[in-house]
C-alpha cells in the first residue's frame, strides 16, 4: 500500500513535473520498458505499440492514487470504541432531532413575521441541558443559526470547521400514507432509525453533537486546536440565510482563510467493483434556476391560435429537452481522479473501462474519447432512485430539470402569462454565462417560429414580423453561482492527509474487524480506498469559500446504510450512525494532535 509521499496526487496540482518530449528521456523510458520486459513477463509488450495506444500497467496508474496511512488516536488515551457503550442514547438523540419537523420552503418570510421558523427554537430548546451546550460558546445568528466554539488552548492552529443543517425538505401531505413509519415520530425499528432528516442532514448534526457530548462525558480533553461547528437553518432552499450569516460572522472574527479544515454534509462510503471506496466530494457544481416567462395577448378559447401560450411554453421547453449540455471531462475533474484509483484498487472494474483509463493517461485522444464510455458502462454505483436519470451522464454533464410550470386562469380563457422553472446543475468545467448562452442559442430558433421577442439575462431578439409575444428570461429565488473551486487531495496537504487517514484508521477498527477498537493491518485488498469525488447536488459549503480552500464534502457513512432522502421512507442505519460519531471523535482527537495543518 501506497503511504505518505506528495508525489502521490489524486488530481493534477502545481507540483506535479512536467512531462519531458525530448528524444533523449524518451529514449531513457523505452530502454526501461524493455527492461522491465526481460525482467517481467507481461501479455502487455509496449515495445510493439504507439505511446499513445500504451495502456499503463497497474503499478504506473497506482502513482496517482497514494493513499494516507491510516489514523486512530491513542486508545490509551481516548478509547473513540466507547462510543458504542452508548448505542441507545445516540439512537435516542437522533430520534429527538427527527421528531422536531424543522422543515422549509423555498418562499418564507423573515424569521419573527413568518411563523413557520419558529419550530427552530424547540431543536435548539432540546440542547439546553448537554455537556456540549455548557463547555461550548453558541452563538445565534439570523435568529436560528448556530455557531459553537470550543476554544483551544492555542490560538496559532488554525480552527476544525464542522457543518451541517438543522432543516429538512418539506414532506407532502398527500404522500404520508406512502410511509411506512410516521415521518416525524423517529421510529426505531431495531435496525433503522425512520423519518425525514434522519438522512439529509440530522444524521450529520446527531453525529456531531454525540461525538462532542460523549468525548466530554468521557474524558477530560481539552483542544488545543479550536473546534467551531456551524449549523445553518435554510440548507434545503438554498442556504440564503444561515450559512451566509455564519460565514459573515466567522469572517469577522476569524478572517478569511482562517479554518484548517472544513466537514460537511456529502458523498459517502460506496462499494464500487468489489471495492470499498471513500469517496469525500471536493467539488461541487454550480447552480442557476431559470425563469422563463413567455407573455401573450389572451381571448376567448372558441376561437384558438395554433399554439396557445401553454403551447408556445411547452415547445420551448421541448427544445431545451432536445438539445442537453455538452458531456465534458476535465483532467482537474474529481471524477477522472476516481477512475484512476478505480483503475489502480477496484479488482471488478470492467476491463475494458480500464483500459481505456490507461490509455487516456498517455493520449489526448483516449482522453477526449473516455466520457462516453464511462456513460455507457456508468460509475459502478448508481444513487438515483427509478424516478430520476443517469448518475454517470448527469456527473459530467450541465443538467437542466424544468421543474415547475404554472399558467392560464381559467378553462374558457387563453392564457397570458406563462413561467417556467428550469434548475441548473453547472458542470465544474462550465460557467453560468455558458449555460444562459446555451439557453438563448436553443430557444432562438423556436422564438423566430413563433414570432416571440427574447429579453433578459443580457439577451435580446426582436421578430421581423408581426409580434405575437415575448419571452423574458431572469433567475428564480437567488442569483446564479460558479461551480466551487476543487479542493486539494494531494498527499502534501495535510488537511486532506488526516482526513483521509482518519477515515482509513476508522475503517480498519471498526467492529466488523476489531474487538477492541484497534486498527487491525488489514488485507490489501479490504482496505478503505479514499479518492476524490463530486456530487450533483449543491451544499452550504459554497458560502464558505472565503474560509478555507480544504472544503470536504464527506459522510463516514455507507451508501447502502441510509435511504429516502427527500422522499418517502427516509432512514438510516443505527450502527452506521453510532461508526458516524466514532468517525467525528476520531477527526477531532487526530486534527487536535496535527501540527502540520
Amino acid at each position: 500500500m501506497d503511504k505518505y509521499t506528495s508525489s502521490q496526487p489524486l488530481l493534477p496540482h502545481s507540483s506535479l513535473p512536467e512531462r519531458s518530449s525530448s528524444k533523449k528521456s524518451l529514449a531513457l523510458l523505452l530502454s526501461l520498458f524493455a527492461l522491465l520486459a526481460l525482467l517481467v513477463p507481461s501479455p502487455l509488450n509496449p515495445l510493439n505499440a504507439s505511446l499513445s495506444s500504451w495502456t499503463a500497467s497497474p503499478a504506473t496508474l497506482k502513482n496517482t492514487c497514494g493513499q494516507a496511512e491510516a489514523i486512530i488516536p491513542d486508545v490509551g488515551v481516548h478509547d473513540i470504541a466507547s462510543v458504542w457503550k452508548e448505542k441507545d442514547r445516540i439512537i435516542s438523540w437522533h430520534q429527538g432531532a427527527i421528531r422536531v419537523p424543522t422543515q422549509v420552503y423555498d418562499e418564507m418570510g423573515e424569521p419573527g413575521e413568518d411563523h413557520r421558523w419558529d419550530i427552530f427554537q424547540e431543536l435548539h430548546d432540546s440542547a439546553d441541558d448537554t455537556r456540549s451546550h455548557k463547555n461550548l460558546k453558541r452563538t445565534k445568528v439570523d435568529t436560528y443559526g448556530l455557531i459553537y466554539e470550543w476554544f483551544g488552548s492555542d490560538d496559532s492552529l488554525q480552527p476544525l470547521f464542522l457543518t451541517a443543517h438543522q432543516d429538512v425538505v418539506p414532506v407532502l401531505q398527500d404522500t404520508v400514507y406512502q410511509w411506512k413509519q410516521d415521518p416525524f415520530n423517529g421510529t426505531y425499528d431495531g435496525t433503522y432509525i425512520w423519518g425525514r432528516g434522519s438522512n439529509d442532514d440530522k444524521s450529520g448534526l446527531t453525529a456531531i453533537m454525540s461525538a462532542i457530548e460523549l468525548l466530554l462525558q468521557s474524558s477530560d480533553f481539552k483542544p488545543t486546536r479550536t473546534v467551531i461547528l456551524g449549523f445553518g437553518h435554510d440548507e434545503e432552499r438554498g442556504g440564503q440565510r444561515g450559512a451566509p450569516a455564519i460565514r459573515d460572522w466567522l469572517l469577522e472574527n476569524y478572517g478569511p482563510d482562517s479554518m484548517s479544515l472544513l466537514v460537511d454534509e456529502g458523498s459517502g462510503i460506496s462499494t464500487t467493483w468489489g471495492r470499498s471506496f471513500g469517496l469525500p466530494a471536493v467539488a461541487e457544481k454550480g447552480k442557476f434556476n431559470l425563469n422563463m416567462t413567455v407573455s401573450t395577448l389572451g381571448g376567448h378559447s372558441s376561437i384558438p391560435p395554433k399554439h396557445t401560450n401553454i403551447g408556445m411554453t411547452s415547445l420551448l421547453v421541448a427544445a431545451l429537452e432536445k438539445n442537453p449540455h455538452p458531456v465534458i471531462l476535465e483532467e482537474e475533474s474529481p471524477i477522472w481522479g476516481f477512475l484512476q484509483c478505480a483503475a489502480n484498487y477496484a479488482p471488478d472494474m470492467p476491463k475494458g473501462l480500464k483500459k481505456s483509463v490507461g490509455k487516456a493517461q498517455g493520449s489526448k485522444k483516449a482522453f477526449e474519447e473516455l466520457p462516453e464510455e464511462v456513460i455507457d458502462v456508468g460509475l459502478g454505483g448508481d444513487w438515483a432512485t427509478p424516478g430520476m436519470g443517469d448518475m454517470t451522464e448527469a456527473l459530467l454533464t450541465t443538467t437542466q430539470a424544468a421543474d415547475i410550470i404554472y399558467g392560464g386562469v381559467k378553462v374558457n380563457a387563453l392564457p397570458e402569462v406563462v413561467t417556467v422553472i428550469v434548475n441548473h446543475r453547472i458542470n465544474i468545467a462550465s460557467t453560468p454565462s455558458d449555460v444562459i448562452s446555451h439557453i438563448f442559442n436553443t430557444i432562438l430558433p423556436v422564438a423566430k417560429d413563433l414570432g416571440l421577442g427574447i429579453s433578459g439575462l443580457g439577451q435580446s431578439y426582436t421578430p421581423k414580423g408581426t409580434l405575437r409575444g415575448h419571452i423574458i428570461l431572469g433567475d428564480a429565488f437567488e442569483p446564479a453561482h460558479e461551480p466551487a473551486p476543487i479542493s486539494p487531495t494531494d498527499l502534501g496537504t495535510a488537511a486532506w492527509r488526516v482526513l483521509a487517514g482518519t477515515s482509513r484508521g476508522v475503517w480498519a477498527s471498526r467492529p466488523e474487524v476489531s474487538k477492541d477498537g484497534k486498527m487491525v493491518d488489514l488485507p490489501e485488498k479490504e482496505e478503505l480506498i479514499m479518492a476524490p469525488y463530486m456530487g450533483t447536488g449543491n451544499t452550504d459549503t459554497r458560502r464558505y469559500w472565503d474560509l478555507t480552500r480544504n472544503i470536504y464534502r464527506w459522510r463516514y457513512f455507507p451508501d447502502a446504510a441510509n435511504q429516502g432522502a427527500h422522499t418517502i421512507n427516509e432512514r438510516v442505519s443505527a450502527d452506521a450512525m453510532v461508526e458516524f460519531a466514532r468517525f467525528y471523535q476520531a477527526l477531532i482527537l487526530n486534527v487536535d494532535a496535527s501540527r502540520d495543518m
